[in-house]
Formats: C-alpha cells, structure tokens, sequence
C-alpha cells in the first residue's frame, strides 16, 4: 500500500497511546499513517454518568461519522466502548491481542484495613462511572458507597490522590498501557473470575470502510482470530440483552485446552445483587444463546438447597440463593479437631511467610497465640481461608496489642 494512512483517534492519553501503538504496528508491515484526533461526545459531557447519555457509541460516534465521510481511513477504539453493531458500511477489519482484563481497586494507604475483603475499609466512598463494577463491587461489600466517576485515567487517578474518594475501579489494561506509578497506593488486583470485566475489555478494534477491500487484506496481519473468537461470544451475549455501556453486565470468554470457558455477571440496574453464571463449551455455536437462557426470568428455579456448611447472613453464597427467595439449609456436617497442641516459638521467631491451606487451619492457629515476627506476612488457598485470616489477624492484632500493654506495666 502507497498511500499514507489517517488514523482516527480520541485525544486522551491511553487514547493517543492505542492509536500510535496501530501506527507502529502498521510500520512494521510497511505502511505508513498519521493521526487526527477527535472529540466525542464522551469526552466532551463530563458531569453525567453513561445512563444519562443520550443514544449509544459515546466514544465512538464522531469517530465512526468521520470514517464513513472518508476524512479518515480507519479508527482505533477500545473494543468495549463499541455499539455491538458496525453502521452501514463500516466494519471491524482487525483486533489486538487482549492486555488483562483484570480490574484494578486503588486504594488511598491510610484506607487500607487488611481485615476487611478487598482490603479496603468499612464505609469507605469508592469511585466508578460503571454499574457493572458498581453491582459487583456491591455484592462483595454492601457497605460501600459508590459514587460517580469520570474522566480520563491519569484524571481519575488524581482524584484519588486527590482524595475526593477513598478508593476508585479502574480497568488494569489503561495502566498497564500508559506504563503508570501506583507506589503511592494501594493496589488490589481482581481477576476476571472474581470481578467481571466488561465483553472485549482489554482488546483493540481497528474500524475501517466495508469498501475498502485493499486496506482489509493489509490488516489481517494485525488480526488476532483467536481473540475475535472469544470476543464474538462476549459482544454477542451483550447484543442479545440489549445492552451497552450503562448495564450492568460482565461477560469474559476465554479458551482453555481447547474448551470455551465464559463468565458472565449481569443485574437489572448497578444497585442490584447480580446472577453470575460459568459454563464450558467445546464449541461457540449458540453459545451466547444458552448463557442468555439462563438468565430468563422465566427459568426454572429450585426451592431449597441444602449445603454442607454453616454460612453467616452477609455470606454471597447465601445472598446470591436468597435473592430468588430460595429456602436454604446450612448446617456443617463434619468436626474436625487441632493434632498440634503448642507452636515451637523457636521457629516461627524466624519465619518470613504463614501460608494457609484451609479455613479451619487459620482457626486453629490463632488458638495456639503464635508469637509472630512483626513483619510476617500471610498467604491463603480459598476465598473462605481469605475471610477467616482477615477476622482472626484483626482478633489476633487486638490481643498482641493487650499482651504487650500488660507485659509494660508489671
């Protein structure tokens, strides 16, 4: 290709970097292109949240005008802020690889509390724009509050800093991509099973003219099938709830030893406690139809369950079967009893790490009044063992603390 390509892009820093990372790629395979940067609506509208936006495509329209009027040659987007259907005579010629999808709870260091989940403290102000992290995020912990947030990512990260919240959300593929320095907080990292992202987060689209049949044979050296495959199940579950930046879904698809696995959360608005859902498939082929089904309101609901184990009134397990006004039934059925009576003080004066391999194991431990070096740290297998370590370090910190008030005053 002779011609010199114009690339359509938004202004913001991560914006300008996905772009040039396409300008770069597009080098690589001797074609030569320049930016135009393009507001949208999105960038311009900074006091509403996405629900208050009129119409869909907030970051994407002008863009797309721009393409089918011919003042551009293609546009880059995030993947997820497209509508899942191209205008007439555009289309996706080509996606990235996917950066992880992970999100990202910053959190102000004087906000930590270790002994709550997330490792953020109870009643803190948490900023996000999205409901599909708000409803999440809710489930987990109900005690927070969840204010509006918007603006680019360096932008939101200075709020923060800022400490106009005490925590805010933020998708981990902006900064790892913008290479940002989080020393000064507190990073926690949740995984794509444990909150999840938004369908084709982490993936860049590249958005050309259908006509432009010599710019698309070009392209597919840049496109990475293996990704489109995964990201058509995604967009086509978000397609068939009708949904777009506003609803509160979370749809991951990825394929693992040659099976599809996807994870989908979805609630009615961002306050709700949302159904979450994991099937495997060995083939795509319907699919995002089935994991649709699944969430009907007309489906077919058991009226009692029975599991083995006792669970307390803010367990999600319990909140998750309880909003569909299913009886259940919780009672532990087995007991199981401590085979180590005392701890040899001289071996854990030494230990850098205590690492816990089960939830009655943290239990029994903190019986035993280990006396722990100061800066030891601790490792769990299991969200149950997380929860117990945190209860227990915060009993445990409380006693060492009177021990050691006792101990100064004889």
């Amino acid at each position: 290709m002779d011609r010199t390509l114009t690339i359509g892009t938004r202004g913001s820093d991560l914006a300008l970097w996905q772009a040039n990372f396409v300008k770069d790629s597009l080098a690589a395979i001797n074609i030569k292109a320049e930016l135009k940067i393009i507001k949208t609506q999105g960038d311009r509208i900074l006091n509403l949240s996405f629900d208050k936006l009129e119409g869909k495509g907030f970051f994407t329209k002008e863009l797309e005008d721009e393409l089918l009027a011919g003042t551009i040659d293609l546009a880059v987007h995030s993947h997820k802020d497209l509508p899942t259907e191209n205008p007439p005579g555009l289309i996706i010629a080509a996606v990235s690889e996917r950066e992880d999808p992970s999100e990202l709870l910053l959190i102000l260091k004087d906000c930590v509390d270790v002994h709550q989940k997330l490792s953020l403290k109870y009643g803190a102000t948490v900023g996000t724009s999205s409901n599909r992290r708000k409803a999440q995020l809710l489930a987990h912990r109900p005690d927070l509050e969840i204010q509006e947030l918007r603006g680019n990512v360096p932008t939101r990260i200075q709020k923060l800093r800022n400490e106009s919240y005490d925590a805010i959300m933020i998708a981990k593929a902006g900064v790892s991509r913008l290479g940002l320095d989080l020393s000064d907080l507190h990073v926690e990292t949740l995984t794509p099973n444990e909150l999840i992202p938004a369908p084709a987060q982490g993936v860049l689209a590249i958005q050309i003219r259908e006509s432009d049949t010599e710019l698309f044979n070009s392209l597919q050296a840049l496109n990475h099938l293996h990704v489109a495959e995964e990201l058509a199940v995604e967009r086509t579950v978000l397609k068939l709830f009708g949904g777009g930046c506003h609803l509160p879904l979370g749809c991951y698809c990825r394929k693992e030893d040659g099976v599809f696995q996807v994870f989908t959360s979805k609630a009615d608005e961002g306050d709700d406690f949302p159904d979450r859902l994991f099937v495997e498939a060995e083939s795509t082929e319907g699919l995002p139809e089935k994991i649709v089904a699944k969430f009907a309101k007309d489906r077919k609901l058991p009226q009692s369950v029975f599991i083995t184990r006792e669970l307390s009134e803010q367990s999600y397990f319990r909140r998750a079967i309880e909003k569909h006004k299913i009886n259940i039934e919780a009672r532990s059925l087995i007991r199981t009893v401590p085979v180590i009576t005392k701890l040899d003080s001289y071996i854990l004066k030494h230990i850098d790490w205590v690492f816990f391999s089960s939830k009655n194991a943290v239990e029994y431990f903190f019986q035993l009044n280990p006396l722990l070096p100061k800066d030891v740290k601790f490792g769990v297998m299991g969200s149950g063992s997380e929860e117990m370590l945190r209860k227990k370090r915060s009993l445990y910190g409380v006693c060492r603390r009177k021990h050691r008030y006792r101990r100064s005053c004889r």
